[in-house]
């Protein structure tokens, strides 16, 4: 209590004293302002002579400024407000801004590039400097623009640039649950995957003038995430013809390695890069045009640990081809008109996908997805509105198949350890996005006393179409057993095996149709030149279908929602100069829509059950397979299937009951302080909380369930008692069984022809009590939780020798949820989530992993001694949260008070999954990451070339960033099986050589 008293006085001290020591700032500062910049070309040049015309909105206090030799320009004594800016120079483009704010005692700085052409000056854009406050909106939006970065090592696709944003990586993004929580979008149209939600297009770097990384007070206009917009601005073609050819090597000869003797592993060992891109114009002024070509060549190489020499890697490698082209049109009908059109078309290729280093490489996957782009737009601005109409699409097909085809069956050997696959893979899968989004905005600025107030009004509309078959190769797994003296088996040799068991089902055939559609309007209200409000309103609508596969009644209507998000932000200039703003924003974001929310709707039959018997035939051919009917006929035969058979249960489902799509509430706090005109800094807390979390819930859950107290685990054929996470043997304190699969184990016991004492811990009094009745809804979760604190301080500047930014975050991330839904979908081992599974519950609440307590990024890049450039990246993580977990599963018995559980006991929770500790009890080690880029530019006969040098990792970390967090297969012999065994490394150092050429 103390310290809550000592934080709350110290914050009401800090908002007195400003409020104290405002009006004397305000006091201090001159009765006009100044604005400052310069003009340069597109090369980068200053454009002497140009002509800056400004006045404010309403068209009053007009001025003209000419620039000097180079660029330069300077306009003084300039009243406080809302100003309109043009620059011209014969033979370029005209240059508009609009709304610039002149503070009393501030030079406002522009930076305004001009596009070069001959007989018609047309509008773009003019570039605010990165270090300037945005006092017009609550919004803290991060703009991350190529050319602002080009120096400063990254990935070649436009999302790896996500990894500069402070409190965000690839996907994670200020507490979102993965790429599912993102709305990404290229030129502002979503272009989201309608299956699973989140990234799927990721355009290449090199087709992007920046990415914008909003959703910490956006306004109304922006939407269908709980965790950011992540929208990509694709280049545009101009009367300058342009090109350049791009070529980047990294060879296995300038790669080391992390994989470690006897440890799991996949890093890539080979990347071959060539691209090509040109623009320019088609007809002079008015049509332009921008093309691009990518070929990407990537190997990925894996341990090979089924041999006896540790250090040995497999031979074979996982190929990976990446063909990729777009094409860009760019048609300017009149000054105020403007009009996109863009097609690309992108086909990825994988060779032994999923190849690990104890699978036999022939039940790799060959991975198939060729995909088709477009996008068209029209915009339309006038002095004080303007109108933007967006539509895009894609249409995607994938396979992932077996090398054997969908009639061979995979083999997987069933023994305590690693279980190794062998013949085929055991699922193929075929499956098809597709999604078409469009949206309208209509912006109209009012100029007031003192001030302005724009309204902004618009709608989107969005239609995803998602197929995903996934079906047994075979029609079942064989699961032969080891010898029992030898503990060996020969995976092709079915007349070798001792007995084999089999597994079945675990399928999925899934037809959806997705629905986004969306209104609002929002407001920028600036009443007085300090104080800017920000409120705004959207109506979302969220609609899903699904189509049976086996049912002749088609789509039906499988949840259907709609909500209203209000937002509100404030806006203060505190010094009355621009350059100490505070903002302040409360607002509701709803979720877009994806399958995975209703997937699980009844009537879909969706997933199937999962089945698995100890006992099978005897054959002689390992491709041998079985139909259910014969199966079934076998059943009875003391050669044939075992009669009593172990079912998972994977198909929950549930009738929508009160569906609401899920949402986040966001507060934010922000405090932006400039010191000159190069350096900003920035200090921001936000807190995130998520709201009618989605998923199935068994209303009668506590009446259909009871526990069995300290279970031992062992294994099921050699009956040797599983190590926990310690060492120990495991000991479950409380696992909890059906109540209609305890109540036929007590009348087993009790009317078997050896009486039995009743299942430990309960008596035969209990049969007449045990009640079973699950009533399985989709809705609304009561108890699921998922909130985030974060605190980010950021330092930015941009000079004419170096630009840099540096930033320290620290992030709270607690729940008991720690994916998008209360339950997720990852093939046979699914998860109803806690609200049907009660064993998912124990030990559910902590802290969720993917976001580290504390994490620190600097990029730094600029001029270098004799004609050399470069940049650094450098991160600094303490390393995230993880949890030990146990899976029940066919492999292990059961034993409690010294009695061995009969295996149908477990009937109903096979499959689920414990943490064996608090969720995020233990945290993966610090670690540290430096990456360098050098480049040399050099003069040719009519074209440029540069010579490029990427060094990864160059502080040679091996961290750890996955681990094996399951003891299923934990023992002594096997090191790659024990709990907390190295799954995955950090990518090791690296060097990549490369040339680009320009002309």
């Amino acid at each position: 209590m103390v310290h809550r008293l000592s934080l709350r006085t110290s914050v009401a001290a800090a908002v007195a004293s400003v409020i104290l020591f405002a009006p004397a700032l305000r006091a201090q500062r001159s009765p006009t302002g100044e604005l400052s910049g310069t003009v340069t070309a597109d090369a980068g040049k200053g454009v002497g002579e140009a002509t800056l015309q400004i006045a404010r909105n309403d068209g009053s206090g007009a001025q003209t400024a000419v620039t000097d030799a180079n660029g330069a320009f300077r306009i003084r004594a300039l009243a406080p407000g809302l100003y309109h800016v043009t620059a011209r120079r014969i033979g370029f483009h005209e240059a508009q801004r609009r709304s610039i704010r002149i503070i009393a005692g501030q030079t406002t700085e522009i930076h305004v590039t001009l596009t070069s052409s001959p007989t018609q000056l047309s509008t773009v854009e003019v570039r605010v400097s990165p270090t300037s406050i945005d006092a017009s909106t609550s919004e803290l939006a991060r703009r991350i623009g190529v050319e602002d970065v080009g120096l400063v090592p990254a990935g070649r696709d436009a999302n790896s640039l996500i990894e500069l944003v402070p409190g965000a990586t690839k996907g994670f993004v200020w507490g979102g649950a993965g790429d599912a929580a993102n709305n990404y979008q290229i030129d502002g149209v979503s272009v989201n995957h309608p299956g699973i939600g989140g990234d799927f297009l990721s355009p290449s770097i090199d087709w992007i003038e920046a990415l914008e990384v909003r959703g910490l007070g956006a306004g109304a206009e922006s939407g269908e995430f709980q965790g950011a917009i992540i929208n990509a601005v694709t280049k545009t073609g101009s009367n300058n013809w342009r090109g350049s050819l791009r070529a980047n090597y990294i060879s296995p000869s300038l790669t080391s390695s992390n994989i470690r003797p006897n440890e799991e592993g996949a890093e890539q060992s080979m990347r071959r890069e060539f691209s090509g891109e040109t623009s320019g114009p088609i007809i002079k002024d008015r049509l332009y045009y921008f093309l691009g070509g990518i070929i990407l060549d990537r190997a990925i190489q894996v341990p090979d640990l089924t041999t006896i020499d540790l250090d040995d890697l497999r031979s074979e490698k996982q190929d990976v081809r990446d063909l990729r082209g777009i094409a860009k049109l760019t048609f300017l009908p009149g000054l105020h008109d403007r009009i996109d059109a863009l097609v690309s078309h992108r086909d990825n290729q994988i060779d032994r996908a999923e190849l690990n280093g104890l699978n036999d490489p022939v039940t790799s996957l060959r991975v198939r997805s060729p995909t088709r782009f477009y996008e068209a737009a029209w915009t339309r601005t006038g002095l004080t509105s303007s109108f933007v109409a967006k539509v895009a699409g894609f249409d995607s097909r994938e396979t992932r198949l077996g090398y054997e085809g969908d009639s061979v069956p995979g083999i997987q050997i069933f023994s305590l350890g690693r279980q190794p696959v062998y013949q085929n893979a055991l699922f193929n899968q075929r499956t098809r996005p597709r999604n078409v989004s469009g949206n309208v905005s209509y912006s109209k600025t009012h100029t007031l006393p003192g001030g302005e107030n724009k309204i902004v009004l618009g709608a989107e509309v969005t239609r995803g179409w998602w197929e995903n078959s996934r079906t047994r190769n075979g029609g079942l797994t064989w699961m032969p057993y080891l010898h029992p003296i030898t503990r060996q088996v020969d995976p092709y040799n079915a007349q070798s095996w001792p007995e084999v068991a089999s597994e079945w089902g675990g399928e999925m055939h899934l037809d959806s149709d997705v629905e986004d559609d969306a209104l609002f309007a929002q407001d920028y209200l600036t009443l007085l030149p300090g104080l800017t409000f920000t409120p705004g309103l959207r109506y979302g609508r969220w609609t899903g279908w699904l189509t049976p596969v086996d049912s002749a009644d088609g789509r039906f209507l499988a949840v259907r929602h709609k909500a209203l998000d209000p937002r509100f932000g404030v806006v203060w200039d505190i010094s009355g100069r621009n350059d100490l703003v505070m903002k302040a924003h409360w607002g509701r974001y709803h979720q877009s829509m994806n399958s995975l929310f209703f997937d699980r709707a009844q009537g879909a039959d969706v997933y199937s059950n999962e089945t698995f018997f100890f006992q099978g035939p005897s054959f002689t051919d390992s491709r041998r397979v079985y139909t259910a009917a014969q199966r079934d006929a076998l059943r009875n035969s003391p050669t044939g299937f075992q009669g009593t058979s172990i079912v998972s249960i994977l198909n929950e489902a549930g009738a929508p009951e009160n569906y609401r799509q899920p949402y986040v509430e966001q507060a934010l706090l922000s405090v932006e302080k400039r010191f000159g005109p190069k350096w900003k800094l920035e200090a921001m807390y936000v807190n995130r909380v998520n709201k009618d979390i989605v998923g199935l819930v068994d209303h009668n859950l506590a009446n259909n369930y009871s526990p069995i107290r300290n279970v031992v685990v062992k294994d099921h054929v050699t009956q040797i008692t599983i190590l926990d996470q310690f060492g120990a043997p495991l000991v479950i304190p409380v696992l909890y069984v059906a109540n209609n699969d305890l109540r036929a184990d007590l009348i087993r016991r009790r009317d078997g022809l050896i009486p039995r004492p009743p299942t430990p811990g309960y008596s035969f009094a209990d049969i007449n009590r045990l009640t079973y009745t699950p009533d399985i809804q989709l809705t609304t979760v009561d108890g699921a939780r998922r909130a985030m604190h974060q605190f980010s301080l950021t330092l930015r500047t941009e000079r004419k020798e170096f630009s840099g930014f540096g930033s320290l975050t620290f992030t709270s991330l607690r729940g008991n949820t720690s994916g998008l839904t209360a339950f997720g979908t990852t093939g046979s081992t699914f998860s109803a989530g806690s609200a049907v599974r009660p064993n998912e519950g124990i030990n559910a609440e902590g802290y969720l992993p993917n976001f580290p307590p504390v994490e620190s990024k600097i990029w730094l890049s600029g001029e270098l001694p004799y004609g050399f450039r470069g940049g650094v990246f450098a991160t600094y993580s303490l390393g995230n949260f993880f949890t030990p977990t146990f899976q029940i599963t066919p492999r292990f018995r059961f034993q409690a008070s010294s009695s061995l559980l009969d295996d149908e006991l477990l009937t109903a929770v096979e499959g689920q999954t414990i943490l064996l500790e608090e969720r995020g009890n233990r945290k993966y080690p610090s670690r540290s990451n430096l990456d360098l880029r050098l480049e040399r530019r050099f003069k040719g006969p009519g074209f440029d070339w540069l010579a490029t040098a990427d060094a990864f990792n160059v502080l040679a970390s091996d961290a750890v960033i996955e681990r094996n967090l399951t003891i299923n297969d934990q023992i002594s012999t096997d090191p790659t099986s024990t709990f907390a065994a190295p799954r995955r490394r950090v990518n090791p150092l690296a060097i990549q050589l490369g040339m680009r050429v320009e002309f």
